[in-house]
């Protein structure tokens, strides 16, 4: 991998989809030194830190933007 973020755009999509696609992400790119959720979904503000602290990994920086907000989570590599 070239360190590059890996994207994963769940704009649109509810409870549970975006946990789920970062788990996913998660599981399938271990070498991803960070992979970047956007989405709209509120829910997932309190969803996203609670699977990352479940899973052992360092809470998520979350910036907004117009519309919804970046999750940016860095794993252990």
């Amino acid at each position: 991998m070239d360190g590059e973020p890996l994207l994963v755009d769940v704009m649109g999509m509810r409870c549970p989809i975006p946990v789920q696609r970062l788990r996913m992400a998660l599981r399938e790119n271990p070498e991803s030194p960070q992979i970047h959720l956007r989405g709209d979904d509120p829910e997932s503000l309190h969803d996203i830190p609670v699977l990352l602290d479940r899973m052992g990994l360092p809470p998520a920086e979350v910036s907004e933007f117009d519309g919804g907000w970046l999750f940016v989570v860095t794993t252990n590599q």
